[in-house]
């Protein structure tokens, strides 16, 4: 794989592999919370906020976006 271009990598890895390393650990905790959240609102049939079908989708959503910054992070790294 060719290198990546000095003038093209702020504009891919932003701040860094360690500020998108962060976010991710951030982003995996918020989804974390997010589906303990779903499972007692799902055991209480009650809607905490939101009902418990939308905090899973919440923690999915969470997820995604935390899997996208760590694969930001490892490609920035890799970059150097």
């Amino acid at each position: 794989m060719a290198a990546v271009p000095k003038k093209l990598k702020f504009l891919l890895f932003g701040m860094g592999p360690k500020f998108h390393a962060q976010v991710a650990m951030v982003l995996e905790a918020l989804g974390l919370a997010c589906l303990i959240v779903g499972i007692i609102s799902g055991a209480m049939s009650k809607a905490l906020g939101l009902w418990s079908t939308e905090w899973f989708l919440i923690t999915i959503a969470l997820w995604i976006w935390a899997l996208w910054s760590w694969l930001t992070a490892y490609m920035a790294a890799k970059e150097g």
